[in-house]
């Protein structure tokens, strides 16, 4: 009985550790953004702000620095002046508005 037990746990472990290879998306931590902004690689927060400052009017709820098939792209998370909360998504390192939607 017990060996039932441990195969499916091992299969499901082994499994579940493929699933973060298959995601497109990674995270990147604050201390390889700053070196990333140091080197030229990508627009520092400031500088996208000042450039999307009209678009980014408002409250900022939150920001994320993912790279997504090998591209650079902030999430920008902002609570309009009308009340709507909007998400952008902005490459890095052109500062090209990637996509923006109204959350729910």
């Amino acid at each position: 009985m017990r060996i039932r037990w441990i195969f499916p746990v091992m299969v499901a472990g082994t499994i579940s550790l493929g699933v973060p290879s298959l995601q497109a998306k990674e995270k990147i931590h604050q201390s390889e953004a700053r070196e990333l902004v140091k080197q030229g690689e990508m627009l520092s927060l400031d500088d996208l702000l000042a450039q999307h400052g009209e678009r980014l009017a408002g409250h900022l709820l939150d920001v994320e620095l993912e790279r997504e098939h090998g591209r650079l792209v902030y999430e920008i998370e902002v609570l309009g002046e009308d009340g709507q909360v909007r998400e952008f998504e902005i490459d890095a390192r052109s500062g090209e508005l990637l996509k923006q939607k109204l959350e729910d």
